[in-house]
């Protein structure tokens, strides 16, 4: 199988493969639900998803990003909120690929910053996946307003690794 032929913008006909890679992430997804959400983001100008296709046209990989504009950057902040390459392929470029082009959409809107937030017990932040291509561990603590998290399905915990992280 040729790994990736094409990057190109998420539409509609993506739902089942986007639903099927959030799984993969850890999250779990309807596909009502995400018909709902992927609407909206392909219309938002500060929104964009591409997927990455093999040669017989399979989706292989999904990144999602948005922007926000941000007083003290004095512009607009990008932000990978999804990047997930489907299971089995991982460790092949794919997600390489998936952060250039992500970096080069950067560039050229003109953004200030470019972030990805990827908490301390996925596999890829064990890997280094993100400082291996230009990102560094920003000094700052993300705090989230527990009552919403409730809310949602909870991302899986990765065995005895997973607990030596939690915080009291």
């Amino acid at each position: 199988m040729k790994i990736v032929t094409t990057i190109r913008p998420a539409t509609m006909d993506d739902v089942p493969a986007v639903t099927q890679l959030l799984g993969q992430l850890g999250y779990p997804a309807a596909p009502e639900s995400v018909v709902a959400v992927l609407a909206a983001m392909i219309q938002a100008r500060d929104h964009v998803v591409v997927i990455a296709e093999g040669g017989d046209r399979e989706v292989l990989a999904m990144l999602s990003l948005s922007s926000r504009p941000v007083l003290r950057l004095q512009g607009r902040v990008g932000t990978i909120e999804e990047l997930v390459v489907k299971t089995g392929l991982r460790g092949r470029v794919i997600g390489d690929r998936l952060i250039q082009y992500a970096k080069g959409l950067a560039a050229e809107r003109g953004r200030v910053r470019m972030e990805i937030m990827v908490t301390v017990l996925r596999e890829s932040h064990g890997r280094g996946f993100q400082s291996s291509r230009g990102f560094v561990t920003a000094e700052s603590v993300t705090y989230r307003w527990g009552m919403l998290e409730g809310r949602h399905r909870s991302i899986p915990l990765l065995g005895a690794r997973a607990r030596s992280h939690q915080v009291a």
